[in-house]
């Protein structure tokens, strides 16, 4: 029995250009692309599921005129119809010197494996909508732990 369990901690970050802008409804155009398994070496990722405890996700949206909430979910596939992580609300906090951007921040704690349904290569799909405005999702980190 080994004397102690190491964990590594990866991050995906996504800031794509141009970033989608955001609805009061899901939409399969309005979607962050995170490869989970980006930083593993060729022959770990080859043809592998992603399996491992996503600890938290992070959005930054900017243009936030009218929108206070954030809803995002998380799916194994690009048409959002296998979700990993349920709709999930939070506050969008302002920024301090730039109120026209704000970030939310969400603690999942989930251990995931691509077993629903997906392409099965690491891809995770985050989707976000908003309460009131259009928003550009400008940016969406996902951590996760092996």
């Amino acid at each position: 029995m080994p004397s102690h369990v190491i964990h590594f901690l990866h991050d995906s970050v996504v800031a794509p250009s141009p970033a989608p802008v955001l609805g009061t409804a899901f939409d399969a155009a309005d979607v962050h692309v995170h490869d989970l398994q980006a930083g593993m070496i060729a022959p770990v990722r080859a043809n592998r599921n992603f399996k491992g405890i996503v600890e938290g996700i992070h959005v930054r949206l900017t243009d936030i005129a009218g929108a206070s909430k954030i809803t995002i979910r998380l799916c194994a596939d690009a048409a959002g119809d296998f979700t990993l992580v349920p709709d999930t609300e939070a506050t969008l906090v302002a920024g301090v010197t730039d109120t026209d951007s704000a970030c939310a921040a969400f603690k999942v704690g989930l251990p995931l494996f691509q077993v629903l349904g997906g392409p099965g290569n690491g891809s995770m799909y985050l989707f976000a909508k908003v309460d009131g405005g259009t928003p550009t999702f400008a940016q969406s980190c996902i951590t996760w732990m092996e």
